[in-house]
Parts: C-alpha cells; structure tokens; sequence
C-alpha cells in the first residue's frame, strides 16, 4: 500500500507543488478540516489514517517520544532558513536514501548534514 504524506501546515506551498510533480500521494491538513488544529490531534488524525506526518516543527519529535512512539510516523525537516528550495533540496536527498514504507511508526529528522531515524 502506498505511503501518504499528511502535510503540516508549516510546509511551504512550493515544496506542496514540488511533491505533485514527484507524484508522491499526499494531504495537507487543511484538505481534512486540520488547519489550525492542535499537533495531537495532527498526530492522532495521522495514526488513524495510517499517514506520515511531514512538517517542520521540531514540537512533533517530542509529541513521538513523549505520546505516540511506535504508533505515529513523522518527518521532521530541520533547515535554515526554511526556504522551498532548501527543504526540497534535503527531501529530495533523503527520500533517495529512506524509502517511506520503511519508515512507519518512526520518527525521521532531515537535516543538512544527516537523517535520523528513531
């Protein structure tokens, strides 16, 4: 079964439109009534629907640790400044190296210099 991004609304619009043209199988929360909505119930929405959740707030690697480890996937992209370019430049380097059906139930932090996977 294919693996589906739930978008954080912290993501800019361009690294929207760029996984649109890499036909990867995405939501953002604003398409499922979550704009706004609190992390835990981002992450609750996430597990429940068996999606990754790919944001830039570094609060959903505590929300794993402290709440949801071993039930919640997430990737949490860590870059200055936050530009598309720069997060497309690091998902575009890990999703050549981490295959997201590998990563269910895990936590993956992209930054420049590594990926983690807990």
């Amino acid at each position: 079964m294919p693996q589906i991004l739930l978008i954080d609304e912290n993501v800019p619009k361009g690294v929207v439109e760029w996984l649109v043209k890499k036909g990867l199988n995405f939501k953002v929360v604003s398409d499922v009534g979550l704009q706004g909505a609190k992390d835990e119930i981002v992450a609750k929405y996430a597990i429940e629907n068996n999606m990754i959740v790919l944001t830039l707030d570094v609060d959903f690697a505590y929300i794993y640790h402290d709440v949801f480890r071993d039930s919640l996937a997430v990737i949490v992209v860590r870059v200055k400044p936050p530009t598309s370019v720069n997060i497309i430049e690091l998902l575009d380097a890990a999703l050549k190296k981490v295959k997201l059906d590998e990563i269910q139930k895990k936590l993956v932090i992209v930054a420049r210099k590594k990926i983690r996977i807990i």
